[in-house]
């Protein structure tokens, strides 16, 4: 077989040449098998005595023959950065050959047989943990930890260092480790702390469980014996810099796992979203029941204005509430054309807070309509939570509702739950009282309406301070006495760091303006 404009080069060319051309083709030779793989890549394994890996490296963007103008292609870039590691003594697998057909570029390597070190840490050190297992997982992260700090010793920024491009292996009593995907590597004379930064984050996305932050010290101190030269003026605010960055790539990491286990992408002629598998409208969705037609027939509206409509549905496996979005605006159509209509952004903005343990109603499915071009329906569907009323509503039926407010601890609760929100970068966009699900026995609370959820970068920015004023107004609203409002900002301010005068100050022109607007909608 003869493939146009195939070329392979290395000093193993001729042994893999014919396997090569046969690979690029799609097609699989004798003693091979296709395994799993990035999007951007096609990797396959020869079996047997001698294995060896094939990758082949799938255009990434528009870029990629710009940059493999400029720098070589990825395969070049690949042995380059072998080589470099491989002269300075580090871990990688030899690069046998490369070379490029059918407009894509590939290469093959010799085989390492250990395994990410992500999975290495899943398989083998899941708590409860044995004294050994603590004594062996401490040897793990001791010897992963010098050998970071040598990679960046010899001046060396791996591209991706994410835990599984570190492969690992047990041999007798010490541990093999072996760079991968080393195509985007860089040296430097003097490396910058970003790209120590940069390299750190990378290594510590994983789960508390399994890399907690003692483990991640554990490592840090290691690192910093395999890179002497390491010097940083203040190693705290690094290693917070670090923690900061991880948490947000944690989170999403977390998100799209379940997401991908649990949710099922809905997708024809007249709807498309996503719905929670085995959920109750997945059996609604999937037997053809119109959106549209549920929603009106055998429903409660709990809510009704110009744009949304909130209506309780009866369905097969109990009631479902659905929050229906209307609009017929030109901006709409752009934001749903992009995906960042409110329906979906509801959806997504729940999975998160999900993921962070906040407790909200569970998101069963979102849905947007395809009617004509500029008129615009999304169907959102959540968890009915029975046995449960508004705190807004509980203050104005209850008649010792202050009593009942310390007996739950409703509001230091809320304070501490706010201020989690706000430390993982989230606002909700609309805390008041009637946003605020309360089951009275319990005192347990679920937060609802979070269309307007957003994420955010500032510590303490006007989107938390509004968070912190429309609590806050209900209470002044409701006529409590000013220890609650105290006992709210105390809370919160010591569960985040702050001042208590200093949001006390900033929060102040937020208050006064939503009792202003709450006046004139009185009058009128």
């Amino acid at each position: 077989m003869k493939t146009k404009n195939f070329s392979i080069h290395g000093e193993y060319a001729k042994n893999y040449q014919d396997q090569a051309m046969l690979l690029v083709n799609s097609e699989m030779p004798a003693g091979w098998q296709w395994i799993s793989s990035s999007q951007n890549s096609v990797v396959a394994a020869k079996t047997g005595t001698a294995k060896v890996y094939y990758k082949g490296f799938l255009p990434r963007n528009v870029f990629e023959k710009i940059k493999a103008f400029l720098y070589g292609s990825r395969s070049k870039r690949a042995c380059r950065q072998a080589d470099i590691l491989l002269s300075a003594g580090l871990p990688t697998p030899e690069i046998l050959c490369w070379g490029y057909g059918n407009k894509s570029v590939f290469m093959i390597s010799e085989a390492f047989d250990g395994i990410g070190f992500y999975q290495y840490l899943l398989s083998c050190f899941v708590p409860p943990l044995t004294p050994e297992k603590i004594k062996e997982k401490r040897l793990l992260l001791k010897s992963a930890g010098l050998l970071i700090g040598k990679l960046h010793h010899n001046g060396i920024v791996h591209g991706d260092l994410r835990q599984n491009n570190l492969l690992v292996i047990k041999d007798s009593d010490t541990f093999r480790f072996s760079f991968i995907d080393n195509e985007r590597n860089r040296k430097w004379r003097y490396i910058p702390v970003s790209q120590i930064t940069k390299n750190l984050v990378q290594f510590s996305v994983a789960s508390d469980n399994v890399l907690s932050r003692t483990d991640f010290m554990r490592l840090f101190i290691a690192y910093k014996s395999g890179n002497p030269h390491f010097s940083v003026r203040n190693e705290n605010k690094l290693l917070q810099t670090v923690y900061a960055r991880r948490r947000p790539r944690l989170l999403k990491s977390n998100i799209r796992f379940y997401m991908t286990t649990n949710c099922k992408p809905l997708n024809n002629k007249l709807f498309y979203g996503e719905f929670l598998k085995n959920s109750a409208v997945e059996k609604q969705l999937l037997h053809g029941v119109d959106p549209g037609e549920w929603f009106k027939t055998r429903s409660i509206t709990l809510k009704k204005d110009k744009n949304i409509t909130v209506n309780l549905l009866s369905g097969p496996d109990g009631n479902v509430v659905a929050k229906r979005f209307v609009s017929n605006s030109f901006l709409f159509h752009i934001k749903t054309w992009l995906k960042k209509e409110r329906t979906h952004n509801l959806w997504n903005m729940t999975h998160c807070f999900k993921a962070l343990d906040i407790p909200v109603a569970l998101p069963l499915a979102y849905v947007i309509e395809r009617k004509t071009s500029w008129y615009v329906t999304g169907y959102f569907y959540s968890q009915y939570l029975a046995d449960t009323n508004n705190l807004k509503d509980i203050s104005l039926d209850m008649k010792d509702f202050s009593c009942w407010l310390e007996n739950k601890k409703i509001i230091p609760r809320f304070a501490k739950l706010l201020s989690k929100i706000h430390n993982n970068g989230f606002c909700h966009g609309d805390t008041k009282w009637v946003n605020i699900l309360v089951n009275e026995k319990s005192g347990n609370f679920w937060l609802i309406d979070l269309d307007g959820a957003v994420r955010t970068k500032s510590k303490l920015g006007s989107r938390m301070l509004k968070d912190l004023g429309r609590f806050i107004v209900d209470i002044t609203e409701t006529g409590l006495p000013n220890k609650f409002t105290n006992e709210f900002i105390v809370v919160y301010c010591n569960a985040r760091g702050l001042n208590k005068e200093l949001v006390q100050e900033k929060v102040n022109p937020y208050i006064a303006k939503i009792l202003e607007r709450h006046r004139k909608k009185l009058k009128t």
